[in-house]
């Protein structure tokens, strides 16, 4: 028999989707209620759509911050690069 989750697991859950992570959110949700991997996915990009709409802020500063990383990974590939080929060049 499906259960709705409590209100601090459904916090438990939120606070998996503000970190951006789904798939635990979605093995929280399973294990709470015993739905199917389909209706807890479902229930779960729900309740992000919702989160989401409620406080977009949240989610763009997460996106902002994989930028910055994104951003610090591309340019630590290019000094690579660069000391690369000073030294094998030069």
């Amino acid at each position: 028999m499906a259960s709705e989750p409590t209100s601090e697991q459904l916090a438990l859950i939120h606070n998996a989707i503000y970190a951006g992570n789904k798939i635990e959110a979605i093995k929280l949700y399973r294990t709470v209620t015993g739905k199917d991997l389909k209706d807890s996915k479902d229930a779960v990009d729900k309740l992000a759509a919702e989160l989401e709409a409620g406080n977009p802020a949240m989610f763009a500063k997460r996106l902002r911050q994989s930028g910055s990383l994104a951003t610090l990974v591309f340019w630590g590939a290019v000094a690579a690069a660069i000391a690369y080929f000073v030294f094998t060049l030069g």
